[in-house]
């Protein structure tokens, strides 16, 4: 490219064309460093890379183990048995030992109670004779008279026995009423008065010096024994049966019937250890109104009366005939 043409003056003179572009110059050297410009915004991160897991490595040898156990001895033999000793020499005799001392004598033992001696029971009264019949004169009839009141009802007494029939009288004169027949029969008896019970124990050991408490009733709709205090208090003056059976275990058994306080009876039993034994009384009393009856252990040294739930002592009475 030529050089820049100088400017003309101005004038008439015609304008020239523009000249062509030169030819592109050299480069000039480089111009020295500028100052650093500001720190540029922050790109956007990039993609996260990735690889290949690694491969496993190769399992390590394992250690030696212990040797193998060896196999179990077999158990050895017996050995035979030995041989019996010979037996050893007889020792020599002792010396025979001295008389010993004569013991003392044992005390005398315990006299046991004597049983009394039961009331005689008294003699039954013999019914009157029967009159002899007679033939009585005919009479006029009286008027019936008023009837009285009823009088309380006595105790029924025994028929007496029938009396032999009366001597047949004369025969009347014609239109006289003829003689009075024999007596008739007695009639039946009217109803017995009544006193009766039963009662039984299921407790062991009762206590001695009072009377047993037989409290459980088996009969007793006249409520004359007290199954509280174990006595049986006369209502009906009469003869009467008492009873009674006890059982004994672990101990001698000494029981009595007592009447008004006094003892009318005992029964004894010896025991025999691993045994339960059985004894039993009874006895016909003559008994006033109030006069009281039971059953009562007199020692306790011979308390070994028994009973349980199914091991029944029992005591019973009832009347034979009010007098």
């Amino acid at each position: 490219m030529g050089p820049k043409g100088h400017t003309g003056a101005p004038g008439v003179g015609v304008s020239g064309k523009p000249g062509e572009n030169g030819a592109p110059g050299l480069p000039g050297p480089m111009g020295p460093k500028g100052h650093q410009g500001p720190a540029g915004a922050t790109g956007a991160p990039g993609e996260a890379g990735y690889g290949k897991p690694g491969s496993n490595g190769e399992k390590g040898e394992r250690g030696a183990t212990a040797g193998p156990q060896g196999p179990r001895g077999f158990t050895g033999q017996t050995g035979p048995m030995g041989a019996k000793g010979d037996t050893g020499a007889t020792g020599p005799q002792g010396i025979k030992g001295h008389k010993g001392d004569q013991g003392a004598q044992g005390a005398q033992g315990k006299q046991g109670y004597p049983g009394p001696q039961g009331a005689s029971g008294p003699q039954g009264a013999t019914g009157p004779q029967g009159d002899k019949g007679h033939v009585g004169a005919p009479g006029i009839p009286g008027s019936p008279g008023i009837p009285g009141p009823a009088g309380p009802k006595g105790h029924t007494g025994r028929p007496g026995p029938q009396g032999p029939p009366g001597v047949p009288g004369e025969p009347g004169v014609d239109g006289a009423e003829g003689p009075s027949g024999p007596p008739g029969p007695p009639g039946p008896p009217g109803e017995s008065p009544m006193s009766a019970f039963t009662a039984t124990l299921a407790t062991p050991y009762p206590s001695a010096g009072s009377p047993i408490q037989f409290d459980q009733i088996v009969y007793n709709a006249e409520n004359h024994y007290d199954p509280e205090s174990g006595i049986f208090t006369c209502q009906i003056p009469g003869v009467y049966y008492f009873s009674y059976t006890i059982h004994v275990n672990g101990a001698h058994a000494l029981v009595a019937l007592y009447k008004n306080g006094q003892p009318v009876l005992f029964s004894y039993d010896e025991y025999n250890k691993g045994f339960l034994d059985q004894m039993s009384g009874s006895a016909v009393l003559l008994l006033n109104e109030q006069d009281t009856v039971y059953v009562q252990i007199p020692d306790e040294e011979a308390n070994g009366v028994f009973a349980a739930e199914n091991v029944h002592c029992s005591f019973s009475g009832f009347l034979i005939a009010s007098t």
